[in-house]
C-alpha cells in the first residue's frame, strides 16, 4: 500500500525502514477498527440480556400456581407468607408456571419447616444429570416464632398445613402462602356450597339490576 501511495505521488519516497514503519502502523490502524466491529458485534448480546431482565421484572406479582381444591376442602384459619429455598432449575420452571400444589402440604420438622410432595417440573433445556427432583422437599422459609406458632396449632388443635398459592412477589422472589387449615365435614361442605349459590344469584340480580 505504501508503495502504491508512492507512484500515485501521495506521499515521498520512503526507505525500507521508513516503509517498515508505515507498514505496521496501518496494520495497528486495522486491527483497532475490528475491535470496534467486535464491540458492535456484541450490542445485540446485550441486548438480549436486557429483553431477559425486562421479561423477569414482569414476573414480579405474577401468581404461578393456585390450590383451589385445597379452598373447597378446607376451611383456611390463618395463612402465612413464606419463602422457598429452590435451585436454579427450579426457579425456571416455576417462572413457567411448571408447578402443581395440589397434593402438596407442610410439615414442621426439628429443623425447620418443610414443603412436602410438591411436584415442580423439570427444566426442558437442562440435562437430565443437572436437573432437579420433582417432589423433592424444600426448606420454608419462616421465622422462628411462626414456626412456633403453626407447630402449636397442629399438635395442639388437629389442623393442618396446606399451600394455597405460589407467586413472585415485587421482589421478584418465589413466595408461597401456607394456610392452617381445618378439614370441612359433609355439612360444612353443603353449607360452603349453598352460601355460594346464594352470593351467585345476587350478583346475578345486581347485574340484571344495573342493565336495566
Amino acid at each position: 500500500m505504501a508503495a502504491r501511495f508512492e507512484r500515485m505521488g501521495l506521499m515521498p519516497a520512503l526507505g525500507p525502514g521508513r516503509r517498515s514503519c508505515l507498514i505496521i502502523a496501518l496494520a495497528w490502524g486495522s486491527l483497532a477498527a475490528g475491535w470496534h466491529g467486535d464491540a458492535s458485534a456484541r450490542a445485540p448480546s446485550a441486548r438480549r440480556t436486557a429483553v431477559t431482565c425486562k421479561q423477569a421484572t414482569t414476573q414480579a406479582g405474577k401468581q404461578v400456581a393456585d390450590n383451589r381444591i385445597a379452598r373447597s376442602r378446607y376451611e383456611i384459619v390463618e395463612r402465612y407468607e413464606a419463602g422457598v429455598a429452590l435451585l436454579g432449575t427450579e426457579v425456571k420452571s416455576c417462572r413457567k408456571g411448571n408447578i402443581n400444589l395440589r397434593d402438596g402440604f407442610a410439615q414442621i420438622k426439628p429443623d425447620g419447616c418443610w414443603l412436602m410432595n410438591v411436584h415442580v417440573g423439570k427444566h426442558d433445556s437442562t440435562g437430565r444429570a443437572f436437573n432437579h427432583e420433582e417432589r423433592r422437599p424444600r426448606r420454608l422459609l419462616l421465622r422462628k416464632r411462626e414456626i412456633e406458632k403453626m407447630e402449636k396449632a397442629v399438635d395442639s388443635k388437629g389442623f393442618t398445613l396446606v399451600p394455597l398459592r405460589c407467586y413472585f412477589n415485587a421482589g421478584n422472589y418465589l413466595k408461597v402462602e401456607i394456610g392452617v387449615a381445618r378439614g370441612l365435614k359433609d355439612y360444612d361442605k353443603r353449607d360452603q356450597l349453598k352460601g355460594r349459590d346464594i352470593q351467585r344469584d345476587v350478583q346475578r340480580e345486581l347485574k340484571d339490576f344495573r342493565t336495566t
